[in-house]
Parts: structure tokens; C-alpha cells; sequence
């Protein structure tokens, strides 16, 4: 038992040299080291002090507070050394707290006595303060920190007491600057508990929790106030805040382009292997993965791959479909796990194979086939596919085969838009050929994730047409200012390097053409409102008038180098909208649209394609809106049969659409229930999770 207090006097006499216990912070900080990169760190640099740190390091092994890794040669901290490390942090922190003098408690972990230079300091450099008021705030602040009863202040409290002085004060643009961005710690605590529940991991934590820091920053620091104001009022809404700031929302690349130069990473992709001019198939298709592994961290929305098939087909000469078809599937699973499960962008593989150039009709088909054969069976064992289709719809009518294999594959789960050959679209239904012939490029970017709430408009208006407009052109200046300063902040975050694929890849997507689309939300909400006599015509009249004047605008505000298009597409926000708007104007104006949010795209059912009326009013609306209208139609059939005739019925009528489909997968085993079924046949589980074919 005696030996048990000698034991504690002698690491007690160890630790009372300054240099061992800074030997031994400097291990803990920096994990394992070796003899000469510890002995540098300590500050023993010339050859005479090598005999004092030999000591030193003696005395530390022998009491075990450090230890030696004898096949790495490098020394570690004990669990003894840290807890010894500890209790010294302890007694420094309670010796100086009952010293009488006010201290704080770092973000770096330690104990420094109170300086109020440093709030000077940091109302001068960080808000930009003028000396003088700097000098008046922090008197006042140290007043009141003295006046607390408290055993020791936080940063983060000093901060806030500093903030709640300007607000007092009518500093607001000083408390902006000055504020701390961060999550309370009751939303970390929900977001942990939803994150499983939700089908998340770790990383896709680390991603949200993220994104609610730049969400703030963005609108703090990086917006005009006007459009920030704009936004938390309910006038427009941001999607995706979190990235607005830091990337562009739908990535166009051109798949020839890539075919012509290989590619070749530079810069920051040094990291990254050079993959030349494909020689085969398994290259092509492992290019295309490799880029949509890297271009998923630099874009928010989703990823269009265009000229697929062209890019594809050349290699397909001597190969059998089932071949194709067996490298196609590995190429479906690769690229949707190159998304992780952080929420990033979708990818979209667009195929036109109406344009043959010098490939030959035959194997052109025969790629496509295979393209098709290799999304039917990845959709099938795929529980939620990430991999979406853009599919260039027949001219003929007669040339159904392709439409009767896509029919089945949307019967089954898999995401398939539609659209007219030619035409550059994202499955979203973004239009990039918004820009006129001179300004396109191959590869672009398109920033589109902001909306205008036009029911608003409607309830300020008081069934005035000619109001609202007026005020829906007020409103697209102010949407087209916050496009351009955030195409502008894009330019910058791409100068820095940030965006490398982008930036520095082969053939790098452009900055200098990069269309600013706006979305118009709940457009059907605003003639319901404004019109006595809710006749069609009446309605259709209205609404190419509200169409034509956001168009109109938007083209008026497009500078020399960029263009403002208007579309109406589904981005979130209709719901938030329509709560901000049931809390401004009582929840009976708006009962209807809290359910599901504001209208959005136009949305079809199989009786709709036959009236002519409807189908001019739809047509009108994507001839005025050039930034892209996505059509979607119910596809709730109960057969194949019954998708099909859907497909086949739209595809000579409209330009663009999407097949929704509510498809229920089940969250124990990844099965695809049967339609209005329950509970899983396989596993017999009740829990299950749900997705639509066209989101």
C-alpha cells in the first residue's frame, strides 16, 4: 500500500518539470511522433540540448506516461500520461477561477484570463467597425460581463452579449458580420435521431449539419439584403441554401467532347487517374463513372450526360448485346454509388438515338437496346435507383417497341423522362438552350434553384391582373439580382480552385454562358384567385398574359454574357410557400394548397391528352417559357398495359414529360411491394418507404 503514494510522488516530481509536461501535451496533440520530429517540437533544436532531452524522455518512459512503438519507432502518450494530462488541465482551470480574476474558456480548449482588446480587435476586423464605436461597445460589454456571477465565460457567450449590444443599438449590419453560424444543439440532437430512420449514415450527417452553416452564411453575408428578406419573407424561396453559395445546381456535359480529349485531370485532380481517348467499352463507361464520381461533389441538382449513345456506340461494333448489356449494368451500380449517400445530385443519362451521324441506324439500336436491357434489370434489384433515363421520344407513331420497353421499366420503378430529339433537357425539365445558338457550349452549368411565389402576388393584388403584374415584374428584378450575384459568387468559388472538375478538368464546363433560370410556383392557385369566371378560356387567357410579362422581364434584365430564363418546374418550396403564405392570410385562403404545397409543373391525366384546349394552353406555356416546362402525368395504372398507353398517347403531344409513379420499397429487405400492397411478401416486414418515377 505504501508503494502506491511513492508511485504518485514521483509522477507528481516528473510532471513538475515544465519541458517534460510540454513533451507530453505535444504528444497528445499530435499523435505518435519520432525521436527527432518530438524533439524539435519540445525546443530542444541544437546539438549541445540532445543530452537535456534524452533526460527528459527517460524519465517520462520509465514512469509510463509515454511508451515507444519499437516497429514504428515513434513515441505515443499512454492512457496514464493522458489522464495525468488531464488533471493538471483540471487543477490550472480551478486554480485560476479561484484566483478572484475573470476568465474565459477558449474554443481551443484552454483557460486565458479575460482581454477586452479582443472584443475590440474583433468588432474592428470581423464587422468592420469604426475604432471609435468598437472602443464604445466593448467598455459597455466588459461592464456587463463583470456584473455576471459566473465561474468562468465562454467565447460563444462573449459573442452573443456583444451581439445582443448591437441589436440594442440599431447595429444590425455590424451583428450580421459578427454572428455565429451553427446549429442549436436541440436540432443536432433531431437530426441524429433522424438520420437512420431516414436512411442516412454518418456521412450524410456531416453533409446536412454542413449545409445548415453556408445556409446561414448565404444568407447573412453572401445575398443582397433585399433577397434575403425576400426569401424568409415568403416572396421567393431558395432551394438548397446550403450549396447556393458554393455550386451550380445542373451540370450539362457533352460526352464527345470528353470522347475527343480523354481526360485529363489537373490542379487539385492530381490525385485523380488520367483516363485517355477510350479504347473499348469497360473504358468508355468507366470515364463516364469517374467523371460522375467527381462532378457529384461540385453540383447540387443533378448531372446530364449527353450524346450517350454517340459516345457509346463506336465501341459496341463486335460485341453481343448480353455482353453490352452485362457492362452497362456494372456501369449503373458504379455510378450510383459514386453519389454516396450525402443527398448529392442526380445523374441523367440522356438518350437520343435519333442522331446517327456516322454510326449506322442498326448499331444504334442495338446500343440503345442494350442501354435499356441494362436499366431494366438494375431498377429491378436496385431498391430506390439514383440513375435516371432521358429517353429522345419516336416521331412515328409505329416505332413503339422502345416505348413498350420503357413502359415496363417505369412499371417496375425505374425514372425514364421523355423528351423531343434534339432539344437539350435535364430530366428535371431544365431547358439549357434557354441561351441563344451563339452562347451555348457543350458543357455548362445552369443555376435555377430559386422560385417566385405568385399566389402571393395574387393576394396583395385584390383581383387586380394589371397589379400583379407590376408587381410580378418588381419581383424578377429582384430574382434576377440574386442570380447574377450568385453567378458571380460561383465565378469566384471556381477561381479559387474549389471546383476542380469543373474548373481544371478536360474540356472544363464554361463560366462565361451560364443560364439563370427562375421558377414560377403556384400559378394555378393565382387564377383561382383573380378570376370571378373560373371558365378554361378565361384561365388560359390569364395565365399566357402572367407568362408572357415574367418572360418578357426576364429577358429585359438579361445582361450581355447571360440570359434569364423563367420555367415552371418541380423544385421544393411549394410547401414551405404555402405555409409562410396560411400564416400572413389566414389558413382558409389557403386550406387547399397546405396539404401538398403550390402547384408547380403542370400535371396531366390520360383524358387531359385528348382536349385540344388543354393541350394548346400546356404548349403555349413552353413556347413562352424558355427556361423548360415539365410535364408530368399520372401513371397510378394498375398493368403495364396501361402505362404504355399513357406514353404512347403523349409522346406525338407534348415536348417533355415524366410518368409519376408513387413506387413502395420495402426498408428492411430493399423489395418493391405490389401496388396498394402493405406489407412485404419476401419478409413479411410492414415498414416501408416510398418514391415517385419522376422525382
Amino acid at each position: 500500500m505504501q508503494a502506491a503514494p511513492r508511485r504518485v510522488k514521483t509522477i507528481y516530481s516528473v510532471i513538475a518539470s515544465p519541458q517534460r509536461l510540454e513533451i507530453l501535451r505535444i504528444l497528445n496533440i499530435k499523435g505518435p511522433l519520432t525521436y527527432s520530429a518530438l524533439k524539435t517540437l519540445a525546443g530542444f533544436k541544437s546539438k549541445k540540448e540532445s543530452g537535456k532531452f534524452a533526460y527528459h524522455l527517460r524519465k517520462l518512459v520509465r514512469q509510463l506516461l509515454i511508451q515507444l512503438n519499437r516497429q514504428e519507432r515513434k513515441y505515443t502518450v499512454t492512457n496514464l500520461g493522458r489522464l495525468v494530462l488531464n488533471l493538471t488541465r483540471q487543477i490550472e482551470e480551478q486554480s485560476l477561477v479561484e484566483s478572484g480574476k475573470l476568465y474565459v474558456r477558449t474554443s481551443h480548449q484552454t483557460m486565458e484570463e479575460f482581454n477586452a482588446n479582443k472584443i475590440l480587435q474583433s468588432l474592428v476586423k470581423e464587422a468592420g467597425m469604426p475604432v471609435e464605436l468598437a472602443q464604445k461597445i466593448t467598455s459597455e460589454t466588459e461592464s456587463r460581463l463583470y456584473k455576471f456571477q459566473t465561474q468562468y465565460l465562454t467565447a460563444p457567450l462573449i459573442r452573443e452579449m456583444v451581439n445582443a449590444l448591437l441589436v440594442e443599438h440599431g447595429m444590425e449590419e455590424y451583428r450580421h458580420k459578427l454572428t455565429r453560424l451553427g446549429m442549436p444543439i436541440y436540432d443536432v440532437t433531431q437530426l441524429l435521431g433522424r438520420a437512420g430512420d431516414d436512411g442516412g449514415n454518418v456521412e450524410s450527417l456531416v453533409h446536412q449539419t454542413g449545409k445548415a452553416v453556408f445556409s446561414e452564411y448565404l444568407l447573412l453575408e453572401q445575398l443582397p439584403r433585399d433577397v434575403a428578406d425576400a426569401h424568409l419573407n415568403g416572396d421567393i424561396h431558395i432551394s438548397s441554401a446550403g450549396s447556393w453559395g458554393l455550386t451550380p445546381d445542373t451540370v450539362f456535359i457533352d460526352l464527345l467532347t470528353v470522347k475527343g480529349a480523354g481526360f485529363n485531370p489537373k490542379g487539385r485532380l492530381t490525385n485523380v487517374s488520367m483516363l485517355p481517348t477510350p479504347e473499348n467499352a469497360e473504358r468508355a463507361v468507366n470515364i463516364v463513372t469517374t467523371l460522375a464520381s467527381l462532378l457529384s461533389r461540385e453540383a447540387s441538382v443533378e448531372i446530364t450526360f449527353r450524346n450517350f449513345l454517340q459516345y457509346l456506340a463506336p465501341y459496341c461494333r463486335s460485341r453481343t448485346k448480353r455482353d453490352l448489356e452485362a457492362i452497362l449494368v456494372r456501369f449503373y451500380e458504379a455510378a450510383s454509388a459514386a453519389l454516396g449517400s450525402s443527398g448529392g445530385p442526380a445523374i441523367t443519362i440522356e438518350l437520343d438515338q435519333f442522331r446517327h451521324d456516322d454510326i449506322g441506324r442498326d448499331l444504334m439500336e442495338k446500343t440503345l437496346e442494350a442501354t435499356l436491357g441494362a436499366y431494366r434489370d438494375f431498377v429491378e434489384y436496385t431498391p430506390r435507383p439514383d440513375v435516371r433515363l432521358l429517353l429522345a421520344k419516336p416521331n412515328r407513331v409505329e416505332e413503339t417497341g422502345m416505348l413498350k420497353r420503357a413502359a415496363a421499366i417505369l412499371f417496375n420503378g425505374g425514372r425514364i423522362a421523355f423528351f423531343s430529339p434534339n432539344q437539350r433537357r435535364s430530366f428535371l425539365g431544365i431547358n439549357a438552350d434557354v441561351l441563344p445558338q451563339e452562347m451555348q457550349a457543350d458543357n455548362m452549368s445552369v443555376l435555377h434553384n430559386l422560385s417566385l411565389n405568385l399566389p402571393r402576388l395574387a393576394y396583395d393584388s385584390n383581383q387586380d391582373e394589371t397589379y400583379l403584374r407590376a408587381k410580378l415584374a418588381m419581383l424578377i428584378g429582384i430574382a434576377g439580382d440574386a442570380l447574377a450575384a450568385r453567378r458571380r459568387v460561383i465565378e469566384r468559388v471556381l477561381k479559387k480552385g474549389l471546383l476542380p472538375t469543373l474548373g481544371m478538368g478536360s474540356e472544363a464546363v464554361t463560366s462565361d454562358m451560364m443560364p439563370l433560370i427562375m421558377n414560377l410556383v403556384g400559378l394555378d392557385e393565382t387564377l383561382g384567385r383573380l378570376i370571378r369566371d373560373p371558365s378554361t378560356e378565361s384561365s388560359s387567357m390569364l395565365a399566357e398574359k402572367i407568362v408572357q410579362t415574367a418572360s418578357q422581364v426576364a429577358v429585359e434584365k438579361s445582361g450581355k454574357n447571360e440570359r434569364l430564363g423563367v420555367a415552371m418546374i418541380d423544385e421544393d418550396g411549394a410547401a414551405r410557400l404555402a405555409a409562410l403564405d396560411a400564416e400572413k392570410y389566414g389558413k382558409a385562403n389557403t386550406s387547399q394548397s397546405l396539404k401538398s404545397g403550390y402547384s408547380q409543373a403542370p400535371r396531366l391525366v390520360l383524358a387531359d391528352l385528348e382536349s385540344q384546349e388543354k393541350l394548346n394552353y400546356i404548349n403555349k406555356l413552353a413556347l413562352n417559357l424558355a427556361g423548360g416546362v415539365s410535364v408530368t402525368l399520372d401513371g397510378a395504372g394498375d398493368d403495364i398495359r396501361s402505362v404504355y398507353n399513357l406514353v404512347v398517347a403523349a409522346a406525338p403531344k407534348l415536348s417533355f414529360f415524366k410518368i409519376d409513379r408513387t413506387i413502395s420499397v420495402c426498408r428492411s429487405c430493399g423489395s418493391k411491394l405490389a401496388l396498394n400492397s402493405t406489407r412485404c411478401r419476401r419478409c413479411k416486414s410492414v415498414a416501408t418507404v416510398h418514391y415517385s418515377t419522376a422525382g
